[in-house]
This record gives C-alpha cells, structure tokens and sequence, in this order.
C-alpha cells in the first residue's frame, strides 16, 4: 500500500511537471508595418530531420538574427534593395535571394535546409541552407504554427 501511494504522488509529481513545460505556443499572426518601413518575417520549418542548429541571417552581410527550425522574427527594414544570406557551410546554386522591398510591403523569407546536398556515399559534413521567398498567403499560414524569437 505504501509503496503504491508512493508511486502515485511520484506520478502526478511528474505530469505536473510536463504540463508546466508543455506551455501551447501562441500562433504568430502577420501584421502590417508602420507606413514608413518593410516588414521581413524570416522563418525556418519544424522538421524532424536535418540540422537543429541555429543558423544567422543577414540583409546586407550585416546580421540580423538567427534562425532555428520551428522559429519565426521579423524585422522592419527602411525600403529598398537588400540580399538577403544565410550561414551555410556548403554553396548551393542561387542560394541567397536579392529583394525589392517598397514602403508598407510584408515579404515572407523561408530559410531551407538541403539535408542532403554535398554528401557522398555515408560522409555527410557541414550543412547547407537556401533562402527562398515565399507567397504572401503561403507564408502567413506557415508562420502561424512557428514559435516568434527575437532574433
């Protein structure tokens, strides 16, 4: 009888605390930017396979954040013309994108993972990322499921 009233508080004790660490994660809805500026949403898929790692994103070679898979920031940029980069250890054809971005626009960059680019055979080192822009519409729905980091 002790033994099992023991192993009952042990229990709840522990699903206690899964459910303070299990907090949902609120969706992160698109928004306009002030009049004056751009708005990028910069974001990474949640994925099961590929690299966990925080990667840095860059407008311009300067450093904007970082991105890691199921996570989303945004930035509010003067317009104009910027590349948009991301760390990569390998190249890739047409990897960075260059963007136009007018006064009031939302533009949606998706950072890919190519899992299997530059492997050969069993050996697989560095990892290799792409950016992509993605459709307005496409993009808002996938940022709703991502958690919001500051970057």
């Amino acid at each position: 009888m002790m033994r099992a009233c023991s192993f009952l508080v042990l229990a709840v004790g522990l699903l206690s605390l899964l459910a303070c660490s299990a907090t949902p994660l609120e969706p992160v809805l698109a928004s306009p930017p002030p009049a004056d500026k751009a708005r990028l949403y910069i974001y990474r898929d949640a994925t099961a396979y590929g690299s966990q790692l925080w990667t840095p994103v860059s407008l311009d070679r300067a450093r904007v954040g970082d991105t890691a898979p199921g996570t989303v920031l945004y930035r509010d940029v003067a317009p104009g013309t910027y590349e948009v980069e991301v760390r990569s250890d390998k190249l890739y054809p047409d990897q960075f994108k260059t963007v136009r971005l007018a006064p009031g626009s939302t533009t949606f960059v998706k950072i890919q993972e190519q899992p299997l680019w530059g492997a050969s055979g069993f050996s697989r080192q560095g990892t290799t990322f792409v950016v992509a822009i993605i459709d307005p519409a496409i993009g808002t729905a996938e940022i709703s499921r991502l958690r919001l980091v500051p970057g």
